[in-house]
């Protein structure tokens, strides 16, 4: 709308302006030492000369904004660029472990009784050793070995890790493996339900990544089975 009532005030200056000059320059009664023609010619040439600054003006303008908008551009593709060159991602998995399981330095030990997350601490203690091998057999705990691995081509930094609302804060380098080993106690429950959300950054701070897990251990006797529920890829945030 704006840029129609721009349109319009120019087309009717442009009108106005003969009708202008024809009533007060050639109309009037002011004694002129040149005649009307050599008004016209004068009045013909200063406005052309007028018109031609304009348009050299709005021609710079012009250029200066299409050069903003191609450095602008420019810009915007070495950032997409760069976020390209150091960006993380994070592949998720599952699967059972037992008494042999060894923790490394970022790994995890997560206590859940129930659906309820009750303790992460770093490493297994010999107690956990020894009742994860006597209760392998038993359907009311179940040892699940959560596996993070870092495949992208950068660091995910501030890594915040919720599981059934418990957050845990870690990095995980390029290439590196973190595994968190859900210790969990059923409570004589037949259905526990785990859900991970996990969101991190690149090592810019610039992009923000999202992804989450819902798995889903049944009980069924002296039967456990693993229904994975939801497994979403990275998106940016």
């Amino acid at each position: 709308m704006k840029k129609l009532l721009k349109c319009a005030g120019v087309a009717i200056f442009i009108i106005l302006i003969p009708a202008f000059i024809d009533k007060f320059i050639f109309g009037n009664n002011i004694p002129s030492n040149i005649s009307n023609e050599v008004w016209a010619g004068f009045l013909g040439s200063y406005l052309g000369g007028i018109a031609t600054l304009a348009a050299v003006f709005i021609t710079i303008l012009d250029n200066n904004r299409k050069l903003e908008n191609q450095k602008q551009a420019e810009k915007d593709a070495a950032l997409e660029q760069r976020k390209l060159f150091i960006k993380p991602y994070l592949d998720t998995r599952h699967k059972y472990f037992n008494q042999n399981a060894k923790t490394e330095e970022n790994d995890r030990i997560v206590e859940i009784e129930g659906n309820s997350v009750r303790k992460i601490r770093y490493n297994f203690t010999e107690s956990d050793k020894h009742l994860i091998g006597v209760r392998q057999s038993d359907a009311g705990f179940v040892y699940l070995q959560y596996i993070i691995r870092n495949i992208g081509l950068g660091s995910a930094i501030d890594v915040n890790i919720v599981i059934n609302g418990f957050p845990a804060k870690i990095v995980i380098a390029k290439e590196e493996n973190v595994n968190f080993y859900f210790l969990i106690d059923t409570q004589k429950m037949v259905e526990i339900v785990i859900n991970i959300e996990i969101d991190y950054w690149d090592t810019d701070h610039k992009a923000h990544y999202f992804q989450k897990d819902c798995i889903v251990v049944h009980i069924n006797g002296t039967h456990q089975s693993i229904e994975p529920k939801v497994h979403t890829y990275p998106v940016e945030q």
